[in-house]
């Protein structure tokens, strides 16, 4: 802290009190006093200001960390259970695939079988038809 200008206090109290004072006065010891420990004073709140800034700097940092900590825990938590749901409708998926596919197949299957019956009658008709003529011209 600077120093206390002993003159112009001597001054002040003489103008607001009409006392006159002397800068070597006695009184003015007490206000070099009273500056000498107000400084000290305020040395050791700066210090332990400073102490509790540090302190909680550390603790800040360690809240951090475990925040850190927790939060990766959180996203791999997540993830994993975004893959299970991911996989879950995938095979979910297949099986509605595979139950298409197999529905698919019984209805091309029955198509398949439609078709031959049908070429089969067309082929038992004109055999039929070709006996009938047949029997006809020979007659």
């Amino acid at each position: 802290m600077g120093t206390i200008d002993v003159k112009r206090l001597a001054a002040e109290v003489s103008v607001q009190h009409g006392i006159r004072l002397d800068p070597d006065d006695p009184i003015m010891a007490v206000v070099s006093l009273n500056q000498l420990v107000f400084e000290q004073s305020v040395s050791v709140v700066v210090d332990r200001v400073a102490s509790a800034v540090r302190e909680l700097d550390q603790a800040a940092g360690k809240v951090q960390a475990r925040a850190g900590i927790v939060l990766a825990q959180e996203v791999r938590d997540c993830v994993a259970s975004l893959r299970r749901e991911m996989l879950k409708d995938m095979q979910g998926a297949s099986t509605r695939r595979h139950a298409e596919s197999d529905a698919l197949g019984e209805l091309l299957s029955i198509m398949y079988v439609r078709k031959w019956f049908a070429v089969a009658l067309v082929f038992a008709v004109g055999l039929f038809s070709a006996g009938v003529w047949l029997g006809a011209c020979l007659r």
